[in-house]
């Protein structure tokens, strides 16, 4: 059986796959929103089997962070696979093969996409008025930084 993964690779469908879209989401059985842990799993299933992880994760992920923009919806996607890349890399070998560390591993171009979008993510939770996406918030955040994230994501 081919995962979606190998699907989206074979298609180049890497911003779908990250953002749920299509036959990539996996409904959440309490919120009805995309479940990113899901798709990471079968990720990782996938991984494992190739000669260099590293470098398809990286190939992938840089094709999805190429088309992030400064909107909420996009920005909570992006910090979800970010939390799911650093949960699932204690569990999978693969995601860390050699030392990889796929954030830090991001060329600058990318990783400016991403500080910007972490900042505006910040911001606009700055501005509103709901305790229950400020906390939120807070806790992918403190669950991030306790997964070995980098602790700035806004500079890196």
């Amino acid at each position: 059986m081919i995962s979606n993964f190998e699907k989206a690779l074979n298609r180049d469908e890497f911003p779908e796959y990250f953002r749920g879209i299509g036959i990539y989401f996996t409904k959440d059985p309490d919120w009805g929103t995309q479940l990113h842990i899901i798709n990471w799993q079968g990720l990782c299933g996938f991984l494992k089997t190739q000669k260099n992880p590293a470098s398809v994760l990286k190939n992938a992920f840089e094709k999805y962070v190429t088309t992030v923009k400064s909107t909420v919806e996009d920005a909570n996607d992006l910090l979800e696979n970010i939390g799911c890349y650093y949960y699932m890399r204690k569990k999978a070998p693969a995601l860390s093969e050699d030392g990889f560390d796929l954030i830090r591993d991001m060329s600058s171009k990318e990783k400016l996409t991403i500080s910007k979008c972490m900042e505006f993510l910040r911001q606009e939770i700055n501005k509103t008025t709901n305790a229950q996406d400020i906390e939120l918030y807070n806790r992918r955040l403190s669950k991030l930084i306790n997964d070995g994230e980098p602790t700035d994501l806004e500079n890196l």
